[in-house]
């Protein structure tokens, strides 16, 4: 059913490649009134002006810049009725060769970095009659890996992190995340784009293929719309079967 999305007003975060512009491209197709956030300014301006949608740069990371990111795109969007979080970072390497401050920036950005979007956007999510948000977890955050120490914490915390908010601010918000296998997105590119790496990992999974940023797309779509409205605190695994539980 089109227009899935028509009157609502989102903010997505890392909207510029991968998942997160996957998401704000449907989104836009269903009908939705965006803004995008990234700190890539040039590829997210390209995006929002091929969408009709505004750009905001900032880095979530920083809790200044996103407060007035997100204040920028509440005016420019007449106020907002959700939020996904698309922004992540992904650093694997053995936890004797891993630093401090590569476990910094994944915690500041995969875990702090929705704390501080939905901080800043909670006053204009309330106001709505019916809000949303997603987070973009992992199945990282469900299963350990080997070399994902930091990563995996992120992504746990993260999980937590939207159940607490459902718990918190429903009913008028509802909270959930989703938690990706391995999708084709620049941030996995040094697995899949080796054909040996790529094969190995499709293997590893019910569906013998390694998802699609799309796929992300279509249970944002869902989690963002009146199809789930029954559904809260929550995350949807979608990795082709590979972490069965």
């Amino acid at each position: 059913m089109a227009g899935r999305m028509q009157g609502r007003r989102l903010i997505v975060t890392g909207a510029a490649s991968g998942m997160g512009k996957a998401i704000a491209e449907l989104f836009a197709a269903e009908g939705a009134a965006l803004a995008l956030l990234d700190r890539d300014e040039l590829r997210v301006r390209e995006v929002a002006q091929q969408l009709g949608a505004t750009a905001q740069v900032c880095d979530v990371a920083e809790a200044q810049s996103v407060d007035a990111a997100v204040g920028a795109a509440v005016t420019a969007l007449g106020g907002l009725d959700g939020v996904v979080n698309a922004a992540g970072v992904l650093v694997a390497k053995p936890f004797a060769e891993f630093d401090r401050a590569t476990w910094d920036r994944l915690i500041a950005v995969n875990l702090t970095g929705p704390f501080n979007v939905v901080h800043a956007a909670l006053p204009a999510l309330q106001a709505a009659v019916q809000a949303t948000i997603v987070n973009i977890a992992s199945v990282s955050g469900v299963m350990p890996m080997a070399g994902t120490a930091g990563y995996s914490a992120s992504k746990a915390g993260l999980i937590m992190f939207t159940k607490c908010l459902a718990f918190d601010l429903g009913p008028t918000i509802r909270a959930n995340c989703i938690c990706p296998g391995v999708i084709r997105t620049e941030m996995t590119r040094y697995l899949w784009e080796n054909p040996e790496h790529s094969q190995r990992a499709a293997d590893r999974v019910a569906l013998k293929t390694l998802g699609a940023p799309e796929d992300i797309a279509r249970a944002a779509l869902y989690l963002s719309s009146e199809d789930s409205a029954f559904t809260t605190g929550s995350e949807i695994v979608v990795d082709g079967g590979f972490s069965w539980r």
